[in-house]
């Protein structure tokens, strides 16, 4: 697969990529004081949620990322299998970056999987449906003290960060990117 992306494309990512870094330096400094490093679980969770909570991206997408999907020297994850059909690359903010490092080195069952984030329950592989990445966001939130409605998963993290740099006055077209929509236009975030 050919990740390299068109310069004018590169350009813009570059741009958005430090407008989520200073939208999210607060949210991810929740993220860690919210989940104590203690368990591999918690911190696999933690490195979950700052993926989720920092890029954007989709439950089906996370669970599709492959250890070979990061670029650590570009600070970038590749996101294949999107809602839109198309492969794509998201930011990888530092934080989250060490969060991911944190989680491969200490945590990540030792198995033969391609898979960045496996289950630990038996068999140990990756996350076969939505469930139990939604289960980790909403319990992990829970803790932290965010009240849930009835709908909170992944999608929650993934409106969230479209509704901050909304907020900021980023222009629509940067978020739109960073969500992977094709139509600037879109003012929705699926």
């Amino acid at each position: 697969m050919n990740r390299i992306s068109p310069a004018s494309s590169q350009g813009r990512l570059i741009g958005v990529w430090r407008i989520c870094r200073r939208a999210l330096h607060g949210m991810t400094f929740g993220a860690q004081s919210m989940i104590g490093a203690t368990t591999p679980v918690d911190i696999r969770d933690r490195a979950v949620l700052l993926l989720l909570a920092t890029t954007g991206i989709r439950n089906g997408e996370l669970r599709a990322i492959r250890l070979q999907d990061i670029d650590w020297r570009a600070g970038e994850v590749f996101v294949r299998r999107t809602k839109g059909k198309r492969d794509r690359v998201a930011p990888l903010l530092e934080e989250t970056g060490a969060a991911l490092a944190d989680y491969i080195l200490r945590a990540r069952p030792k198995v033969d999987s391609p898979y960045l984030f496996l289950s630990f329950t038996p068999p140990v592989g990756p996350f076969k449906c939505a469930s139990p990445v939604s289960r980790i966001v909403r319990k992990r939130l829970r803790h932290g003290g965010v009240e849930l409605g009835r709908v909170a998963g992944a999608h929650l993290l993934r409106h969230s960060l479209a509704t901050q740099l909304v907020r900021q006055r980023r222009p629509i077209n940067e978020v739109a990117h960073l969500l992977g929509h094709r139509a600037s236009t879109q003012r929705r975030c699926t």
